[in-house]
């Protein structure tokens, strides 16, 4: 704990060290106010001395007032130092989980994190402000108080002792039902805001199903359970406040009871008292600040512990201490891949081989769970291979640094994911560049949204809510697939980005893309036959194995599964047209390249046959 507090304090020690000298100065002025008590009773009431009492008194007033200001002062360096550390707090987490790989993700929940980055920060910061302002000024207080009291009158000491004694009686007890319990209220409160989460994003199902009764139980139980727990703290630490106002008030009784015993005898003054009853209001004050810094600074340890959980996450992903600069060139291979997902013991992909060169077109289909997402998910390193390599431009993808791999990569995911603000701002969004208009309307164009998008009120300008709620999923997708397209990263990947399409947009998207984006090469990762039938190549997967690489025709004369695929998509008239299509451009095909060796051969014989009259010609010469 104080590892993490040094680490994010150090840089802020000019407004703790001023914090500390004022607090420590307004202390030291509080432990002689009583003494002024004292002075104006003994040497002025007493003795009818109006000189003493003004003197005293204006001596008492001006101290308050600088206590009072110098006070204020250390409070406001305490909130300062405390809110800057809470702000680099988030900075660091947030930072952190932006590093995340899908790896690192799947340690936390959503809601987990979240509730880590505001109510953990704001935890520490309320507890760390009441630390610094009484942390140090409480123990001056007691401790001085103590001293002076043993200074006045040794003999009602005892006082003092059992009034301490009290509070830390009760301190102990409620430290032990009250602190293990503390941990799991942080764990009930993640479990309340993913269950909040998960209602709001799943309403229109929950809705569909008419199961809204079934999520009000759920959510229900465990907000009884947080009932629960919040009612046995407020039980515990309802205590302090009647029992510490019952503690002072027996010990002021004390005093007044026995100190007068002692007046009588002569052994104090009746001022001196006074200042007795004072001190013990600040001993009774100093302990219970002290209690409840005790009482805090576990629920302070369990948000810094939370917090470094994911501050010290080992990123499994991350750059090497020396990379590579960036390829020219953008041909990929994939070199006898396997792939498991982290603490998965079985493969998800295994022995993945294949080239594209850059410009082609290639997609992969197969069956659900068969690996295809998986494939697109790991050449931006969303996860790292754990067999073989992925090379771009002939590097392996391992040792380039992963912003500037991400710079050359255009990715659209399966869930189309828009963020608050404008359509412009969106398409923006995947350039590292400021688009002009032109650039932003001809990527539309091509993702087939311009239609849609300047239809709308205010066009490029139109608000989109979080999540993009306000557009249907196949506009969200469209746009999506333009944000990719603006970026004109070298490599594009669509993962299964045309599943919101219609027919007729998917076949004018996949037109627009052939003709506009030639030079890019495209990873088309699909269910449907007919988005992926014009590829260079189409990779057929069936349990994280490659069971077929060609074209569509050629996939469909000879490969089973493909085949099984296009038959669930298109009619059997459909696929033997195909077919013939496929083997009439094959004999077409051979023709030519029948009839080029034909020309190629005959060029070849004219040239010896010329060769041969040259060298006749040049004898005859010579003869």
């Amino acid at each position: 704990m104080l590892k993490f507090i040094f680490k994010f304090a150090k840089k802020y020690w000019l407004s703790l060290s001023l914090m500390l000298i004022f607090t420590v100065f307004s202390a030291k002025i509080n432990l002689e106010l009583p003494q002024y008590t004292s002075k104006i009773i003994t040497q002025g009431v007493a003795m009818k001395n109006m000189e003493a009492i003004y003197s005293n008194g204006f001596h008492m007033i001006g101290l308050s007032l600088l206590s009072g200001v110098l006070m204020l002062a250390g409070i406001f360096f305490a909130s300062r130092s405390a809110g800057a550390m809470a702000r680099d707090i988030r900075h660091e987490t947030f930072k952190k989980i932006e590093d995340f790989s899908m790896s690192e993700f799947g340690k936390f929940s959503v809601a987990s994190l979240t509730t880590r980055i505001t109510n953990d920060a704001r935890q520490f910061q309320q507890t760390f402000t009441m630390i610094m302002r009484m942390g140090i000024y409480a123990p001056i207080i007691g401790a001085g108080a103590i001293i002076n009291t043993l200074a006045i009158s040794g003999s009602m000491s005892w006082i003092m002792a059992i009034t301490v004694f009290s509070i830390i009686v009760l301190t102990t007890i409620i430290g032990v039902f009250a602190v293990p319990k503390l941990k799991i209220f942080q764990t009930k409160l993640d479990k309340l805001n993913m269950q909040t989460r998960q209602t709001i994003t799943g309403l229109r199902v929950i809705r569909a199903y008419r199961k809204e009764k079934v999520e009000e139980e759920k959510f229900g139980e465990i907000n009884t359970e947080m009932l629960k727990m919040n009612v046995f703290f407020e039980r515990i630490f309802g205590l302090i406040s009647p029992y510490m106002t019952m503690v002072s008030g027996l010990g002021l009784v004390a005093i007044a009871w026995i100190g007068s015993y002692f007046v009588k005898s002569g052994e104090i003054s009746i001022g001196d008292v006074a200042s007795l009853t004072q001190y013990l209001a600040q001993v009774t004050f100093a302990f219970v600040m002290l209690s409840m810094i005790f009482m805090s600074i576990p629920r302070m340890n369990v948000a810094i512990k939370r917090l470094s959980e994911i501050l010290d996450e080992e990123i499994l992903i991350k750059d090497k201490a020396k990379t590579k600069k960036a390829p020219k060139t953008f041909e990929l291979a994939f070199e006898n891949v396997s792939f498991a997902y982290p603490d998965s013991e079985e493969a998800v992909l295994e022995g993945i081989n294949f080239e594209v060169q850059q410009g082609q077109t290639i997609a992969v289909i197969g069956g659900t769970g068969s690996g295809k997402s998986t494939i697109a998910k790991l050449i931006p390193r969303f996860y790292d291979v754990s067999k073989g390599k992925i090379k771009l431009g002939g590097v392996d993808i391992r040792d380039l640094k992963q912003s500037e791999l991400h710079n050359l990569i255009g990715y659209v995911p399966q869930k189309a994911s828009l963020f608050s603000g404008n359509i412009r701002e969106n398409i923006n969004y995947g350039s590292s560049k400021h688009l002009t208009d032109e650039e932003i309307i001809e990527a539309l164009k091509i993702a087939q949204a311009w239609d849609f998008v300047q239809k709308l009120p205010e066009d490029l300008n139109e608000k989109v809510s979080q999540g993009g709620k306000n557009f249907s999923g196949g506009q969200k997708q469209r746009l999506s697939i333009a944000r990719a397209i603006a970026s004109k990263a070298p490599i594009l990947i669509f993962d299964d980005s045309f599943s919101a399409l219609d027919y007729k947009t998917d076949a004018k998207l996949r037109a627009e893309l052939a003709t506009k984006t030639k030079s890019q090469t495209k990873f088309i990762v699909a269910q449907r036959v007919t988005s992926i039938m014009q590829a260079d190549k189409i990779i057929v997967l069936d349990g994280g194995k490659i069971v077929g690489i060609g074209t569509h025709g050629e996939l469909l004369e000879d490969n089973e599964i493909y085949r099984e695929i296009a038959s669930s998509q298109l009619s059997d008239e459909e696929i033997e047209a195909q077919i013939k299509d496929f083997e009439k451009q094959k004999t077409v095909s051979k023709t030519k390249k029948a009839a080029k060796k034909a020309v190629s051969v005959s060029k070849k014989i004219a040239k010896k046959s010329l060769k041969q009259a040259v060298a006749k010609k040049s004898k005859k010469g010579e003869k």
